[in-house]
């Protein structure tokens, strides 16, 4: 049995994002030392020669000389030759759309009587790229470092993850008993080589890697119990739509994205910007099991199910009658409102997520900033590919079994009739009416461009789905800008970017400003940066910005149509701005329409009569003191709101256990939280958190909305920051018998 299995995402070093393979690298980098670098590691090692030829094809192994901190997973040449005759003589490309002949490896009529050096000069360079990256991390990463329970190491340009676990007594080599595996195939026979720039671990062989679509990935053997989904996805078209892999230009080529020297912080630092934007996808999908449970045996009963779940989805899917649309039973699968499609539809995220980074999850990889406070459970909403709909995700037991559950629905959940606590099934004031479809976490598939995860009940959009929306809805900027997730940078490290910027600067990343599809920039000046997870008062210890003479509109995502309270959170500071929101149901600055007066984000609220910022008194200093009760209803009357308690600033971050409650002091609770690291306990101006309440309407599901924000300022230090907006229905924010829980 392979034990102790993890996902390991390999940090790919500077080179995968920001050079051409035939770029030299910066001579002042090279080392002087008599010590070794990877680089000369490799070459004094005959028997993994045909692994440093594939890093020289690939342009990375002149980098394996220059200054960093890598970990190199060299496998031997012997293993090389296996691998690639594999390759060679894969002919799933016959059934597939995407597979070339040979995997990219010229033809060559002598093959199986070639050396494994003629082998490799066959490869084509983007084939040695390719495996090159997946060989290759931008942090040192020990032995020991790859033992313990299952994470996913951040892999900053592949996205691609590799299990990692030891090989027990049925390993296809017994040679290999005890040893590291390497997504169940490659052992590390001689681990922990220290080099000048990093480790060196041989291999016994390549490290497999996916290297199918999502469409391809579902049609092979392996995954043949999911094979009535997969009959529902060819008949509606999805598969074409999964074998997507890059944004790419209209004649086919990739799209590429240059800053030029336009990509400094405030300091003059260089920051690291990706050039390619890489195109991936979630799939939830029922097994055949799940299917059978429900008596679903094969297509012909999915389609009649779907008619009974679709057919009257106008009763609960606004989107539907506001459009005018009629929903189809037919034979025409792909039709976008045939009840078929969209029950397919429903399942497909535009983001591709491995397992443990669909929430933000406590692991190896986040622990060091993992910001979020006593005992809040990571939930997180994302748009699905049927129009306008919203899937919740949400992590119970953050700390110990992390189950994930979609669409989990738990009556009153963002309210309370306990000051400072959040509600638990069954208190009399909540309850569990839905308990979610569950994710299982050990079934997951990685492909090539994007994660199959097999659910265990079937996903539909239906009541219990919108009623589980009806609640404050928080929505990251990370989960909407949904290029942050697919290029790897949700959820990456300072030290994994600073290693794509060639050591400089990996606490920020710059964006050219058309990179991502829901954002428009009206000013060429607005500079676009993602503070990636560090030491930010910010949910999910990472945060979006705006800076210079910013001026852009951001989609927001669709909601169920009624009246709404849309928030934003924004830190009181000097370098805050001032600045006029607009909402508008296009991006066209003609649709905009300004909503409020001018907002100044520089305001101290000490100061601000208009926001009547009041610390909050402990009550061991004034046993009078009602926890900030009273002057939150007065903030709110103002239009401003404290910061939650669900999240401290990330690394500072040291009470994570639930909060503790006695019917004999109501405030018991919340009194735990004044002084704590919660962002609802920081004060001082440029300390603080706020949210601004920014308008109060109508949203319909069938419209889009885009809210600009424009800086009046002509400063180039001033920037905002959009960590994330809240969405609250109106009977939630003026509910008469419980409010608002401080989470």
């Amino acid at each position: 049995m392979i034990t102790k299995v993890k996902y390991l995402i390999c940090a790919i070093c500077v080179i995968c994002g920001s050079i051409s393979c035939t770029e030299e690298p910066d001579g002042s980098n090279l080392f002087s030392s008599d010590e070794k670098t990877i680089a000369e590691l490799l070459r004094d090692r005959p028997d993994l020669s045909a692994f440093y030829r594939i890093l020289e094809k690939g342009g990375f192994a002149k980098y394996m000389g220059t200054y960093g901190e890598y970990t190199c997973f060299a496998p031997l040449n012997d293993g090389v030759s296996a691998y690639l005759d594999s390759l060679y003589n894969d002919e799933s490309y016959l059934i597939s759309k995407a597979k070339l002949k040979h995997n990219g490896i010229a033809e060559d009529a002598n093959w199986n009587s070639l050396d494994v050096m003629a082998k490799v000069n066959l490869m084509t360079d983007s084939l040695c790229d390719d495996i090159a990256r997946f060989h290759l991390s931008g942090e040192k990463h020990m032995q020991v470092d790859l033992d313990g329970t299952a994470t996913t190491w951040t892999t900053m340009k592949t996205g691609r993850s590799i299990r990692v676990g030891t090989f027990g007594e049925n390993a296809y080599d017994e040679a290999y008993i005890g040893l590291t595996s390497l997504n169940d195939i490659s052992a590390i026979i001689d681990g922990d080589i220290e080099a000048i720039n990093g480790i060196l671990h041989i291999c016994s062989t390549v490290i497999p890697r996916s290297d199918r679509t999502t469409d391809d990935q579902l049609r092979v053997e392996g995954e043949k119990d999911l094979s009535i989904f997969y009959a529902a996805l060819e008949a509606t078209g999805y598969t074409d739509t999964l074998m997507i892999e890059r944004k790419n230009n209209p004649d086919g080529t990739a799209k590429t994205y240059d800053l030029g020297t336009n990509h400094n912080d405030r300091d003059g630092n260089s920051l690291y910007y990706p050039k390619q934007c890489m195109v991936k996808w979630t799939v939830f999908a029922e097994t055949d099991d799940v299917f059978r449970a429900a008596g679903i045996n094969n297509f012909n009963d999915l389609k009649a199910k779907c008619a009974e779940w679709y057919g009257n989805c106008g009763a609960w899917y606004d989107y539907i009658n506001e459009k005018g649309i009629t929903i189809s039973t037919g034979d025409d699968y792909t039709n976008p409102f045939n009840v078929v499609n969209m029950f397919v539809a429903y399942h497909i995220l535009r983001a591709g997520m491995p397992i443990d980074r669909i929430v933000y999850e406590k692991n190896a990889q986040t622990n060091s900033s993992w910001n979020l406070c006593f005992g809040y459970e990571p939930q997180e909403y994302f748009e699905t590919m049927l129009p306008n709909t919203l899937l919740k995700v949400w992590e119970t037991n953050p700390k110990t079994t992390k189950d994930l559950w979609l669409n989990r629905y738990l009556t009153n959940n963002t309210l309370t009739a306990k000051l400072g606590l959040f509600g638990m099934p069954n208190d009399g004031d909540h309850s569990l009416v839905f308990r979610g479809v569950s994710i299982d976490r050990n079934r997951s598939v990685e492909t090539l461009n994007g994660y199959i995860h097999r659910i265990k009940g079937i996903l539909k959009y239906d009541q219990n789905a919108k009623d589980a929306l009806h609640e404050r809805l928080r929505l990251d900027s990370s989960t909407f800008l949904y290029e942050l997730i697919n290029n790897g940078l949700r959820f990456a490290t300072p030290a994994e970017v600073s290693t794509l910027n060639g050591g400089g600067d990996g606490n920020r990343i710059a964006f050219q400003n058309n990179y991502f599809d829901n954002i428009v920039c009206y000013n060429p000046g607005t500079l676009l940066r993602f503070c990636v997870m560090g030491a930010w008062r910010a949910n999910n210890s990472d945060q979006f910005q705006g800076w210079d003479v910013y001026d852009f509109a951001v989609k927001l995502p669709h909601v169920p149509t009624g009246e709404y309270e849309l928030r934003i959170i924004y830190p009181p500071m000097a370098r805050g701005g001032l600045m006029q929101f607009y909402l508008g149901n296009s991006s066209k600055q003609s649709d905009m329409v300004a909503i409020g007066i001018p907002f100044d984000a520089c305001a101290n609220p000490y100061q601000d009569a208009t926001i009547g910022y009041e610390d909050i008194v402990n009550r061991a200093d004034d046993e009078t003191s009602d926890c900030g009760v009273e002057s939150d209803q007065r903030m709110h009357v103002r239009g401003y709101m404290r910061a939650p308690a669900s999240f401290s600033r990330g690394t500072y971050n040291t009470i994570t256990d639930p909060l503790t409650y006695s019917e004999d002091d109501i405030y018991s609770a919340a009194s735990q939280i004044i002084g704590s690291t919660s962002c609802r306990s920081e004060t001082g101006y440029g300390t603080m958190m706020l949210r601004r309440i920014i308008t109060t309407q109508r949203f319909e599901q069938g419209k889009d909305y885009w809210l600009r924000i424009k800086n009046l300022v002509n400063d180039t230090n001033l920037g905002w920051s959009f960590d994330f907006i809240e969405l609250v229905p109106l009977d939630i924010v003026n509910s008469q018998t419980m409010t608002e829980d401080w989470y």
